[in-house]
């Protein structure tokens, strides 16, 4: 198995504590410290094999990571992962593939930031830790979750 680094609210990080308890405890754990006022991002990294986590975390970005961002049961979660035609491209997860037209706003870094997801793309802490055991055991997502296309282009003026 590949070792991971996780970070949490984008700040420092570390390599994943594998050894203190069972996975998917540590992901309760960690996860469930997004709460307002508190903690509100978390990401994971698979490192490659033969490569030291710092110089995988400092060279040109990861070409995977699955992360989150919000606060109690309100999260949304993005995977980047490299496809088959060799591209990194990052998704919002889903429920479903038929969207609400509609979109709420998800707050992060005590509503300093912000995103807006459909309806179906938010999910609840005990979600995010069945999705995040999953990605630290296969590195994939649940195949039953829809992937939505993030879009990283910036408005043109």
């Amino acid at each position: 198995m590949s070792e991971f680094f996780f970070s949490m609210d984008g700040r420092g990080g570390m390599e994943f504590p594998e050894e203190l308890r069972p996975p998917r405890e540590q992901f309760a754990i960690m996860l469930g410290l997004l709460r307002e006022g508190k903690r509100s991002t978390f990401g994971l990294t698979p490192v490659p094999d033969g490569v030291h986590v710092l110089r995988h975390m400092t060279q040109k970005g990861p070409a995977a990571f699955l992360q989150c961002a919000g606060t109690g049961d309100e999260l949304t979660i993005e995977w980047r992962r490299r496809d088959d035609d060799g591209q990194s491209r990052l998704y919002t997860l889903g429920h479903t593939q038929d969207h609400d037209p509609e979109f709420v706003t998800i707050e992060f870094f005590d509503g300093t930031r912000s995103t807006q997801v459909h309806p179906d793309e938010v999910f609840t802490v005990d979600e995010a830790v069945d999705i995040f055991t999953t990605y630290y055991e296969t590195q994939a997502v649940p195949d039953r979750y829809s992937l939505r296309e993030f879009d990283l282009t910036w408005p043109k003026p």
